[in-house]
């Protein structure tokens, strides 16, 4: 019997060790639980988000606390634009998450629109397993099939997001595409994948183009973000750059140095519980990785958030993508001497590589230059002239855009007389109510027959290069 209680007696004091050594040690690893966890699970279980005006929170017997109520104010209409019946549902069950995620979240749309979908297949879920009549006051009951028919009209199958996340593994190849867009759309920047040899070598070609593009006033189709072109440039990168490349996550990280200047800074802080270490999307290599060593354990407080935020917008922008980045300035330089780029700014080089993305009119007028082939006298062919630009001038941008394509087989307006090689011309050919205008883009040249009206002109025009009518004449 003594035997026994003395091996109790050792017991417990092991069991009081033990829980000494996890109580010292909860903070440390609940943050690193945490911050590990990127793909957190959402929970049925959570309470709805009540948004401010809906009534005072404040009468909520269990309110939320004032950073999270924020984080709700903003992210609500975005799910509510999504998901509108079960938006205080969604919105709920996403507060749940980690500070850091949510972040996340505001600042990408593709990001919170998979945790959307993820928390509408838990409720429907749910539904299946509980029977429709608990959530029959949500309009749960039709709402299966509304959803699947929206991921199909969004992904092209009936999979649902989940299952399709599961098929989507990287390729041994490193084929994943070269680049992506990470904050506004039609803005692109270095998609790094495995940084295998022959990824990178795609990438120095194709600063051996932008270099041929530049140097024989050619259009480049591609436009790149801001950084990518101060990079190509040798320019040094800024914080500032960041709201060209994530506007949105520039926004979140410049409202969390606002809250650094707030009177409760401290307790706002302690609250978020943010590290030194983030979450990266696939397109950026995916998992978590620390912006200083042993980040993961180093709180971001008011004192060191600035530290964090420069840390973050470098670590997304330059980190992430360096070795592509130096392939391509390497391909710029190799078609390129170095002294040439001294005097370029990041805007000259867009402007000279991507032309301008408005179609000006009147700059388009003073290239083009008329042919006649048509016999007719001086005042028809004035008029003529006058109908063309009046119908151009009356064209939305895109109608623009796609003219000025189908006549030069580039959207945009290069910056200067010299891009245009040849100039653009107009060949007015007999009159011809049937046939549509057609294009030789090796020329700029538009070959357009003289119409008997301008109403017959706009709509031969119009259907011409919405059907791209190309042709040799």
């Amino acid at each position: 019997m003594q035997r026994l209680r003395n091996r109790g007696e050792r017991d417990r004091e092991r069991e009081r060790e033990r829980e000494m050594r996890r109580s010292s040690g909860l903070r440390a690893g609940s943050r690193r639980d945490r911050d590990r966890d990127f793909r957190r699970q959402l929970s049925i279980d959570t309470r709805p988000f009540r948004p401010a005006s809906e009534g005072n929170p404040s009468d909520d017997p269990e309110p939320l606390p004032a950073h999270r109520q924020a984080l709700g104010e903003r992210l609500y209409p975005r799910v509510q634009a999504m998901q509108p019946a079960f938006a205080s549902k969604i919105t709920g069950m996403l507060l749940e998450l980690s500070p850091a995620q949510l972040l996340l979240l505001l600042a990408s749309e593709d990001s919170l629109r998979a945790r959307v979908d993820e928390a509408m297949e838990l409720i429907i879920a749910h539904g299946r397993e509980n029977g429709a009549d608990s959530i029959l006051d949500l309009g749960l009951v039709d709402s299966s099939e509304k959803v699947q028919q929206e991921n199909r009209k969004r992904h092209g199958s009936s999979r649902s997001v989940v299952d399709m996340d599961l098929d989507d593994t990287d390729d041994g190849d490193d084929n994943a595409p070269l680049f992506y867009q990470p904050g506004k759309r039609g803005f692109y920047t270095p998609r790094p994948g495995k940084n295998t040899e022959a990824r990178l070598n795609c990438f120095r070609n194709i600063g051996r183009i932008l270099g041929l593009c530049l140097l024989q006033n050619e259009l480049c189709p591609i436009t790149l973000n801001r950084h990518v072109i101060k990079v190509l440039l040798g320019r040094k990168v800024n914080w500032h750059d960041f709201a060209f490349f994530d506007p949105v996550m520039y926004e979140s990280l410049r409202q969390l140095i606002l809250a650094s200047q707030s009177s409760d800074a401290d307790a706002v802080f302690s609250a978020m519980d943010l590290a030194f270490a983030i979450d990266l999307c696939k397109e950026e290599g995916g998992g978590q990785v620390e912006l200083i060593p042993n980040g993961v354990n180093i709180p971001v407080t008011p004192q060191n958030v600035y530290e964090y935020v420069r840390k973050y917008a470098e670590h997304r922008m330059l980190v992430v993508a360096e070795q592509p980045l130096h392939a391509m300035r390497k391909g710029l330089l190799d078609v390129l001497p170095k002294n040439s780029l001294e005097d370029l700014t990041a805007e000259d080089f867009r402007l000279l590589v991507n032309g301008c993305g408005e179609v000006n009119v009147q700059m388009l007028i003073s290239f083009t230059s008329f042919n006649d082939e048509s016999g007719e006298n001086a005042e028809k062919l004035l008029q003529f002239k006058r109908w063309f630009w009046s119908i151009v001038e009356k064209m939305s941008m895109t109608e623009r855009q796609d003219l000025v394509y189908f006549w030069t087989s580039s959207p945009s307006l290069p910056a200067s007389e010299e891009g245009f090689q040849p100039m653009p011309s107009i060949t007015i050919r007999p009159p011809d109510d049937q046939h549509l205008p057609t294009a030789n883009t090796c020329i700029s040249r538009l070959y357009v027959p003289l119409y008997s009206s301008k109403q017959i002109l706009k709509q031969k025009l119009l259907l011409a290069i919405k059907t791209k009518n190309f042709g040799f004449v």
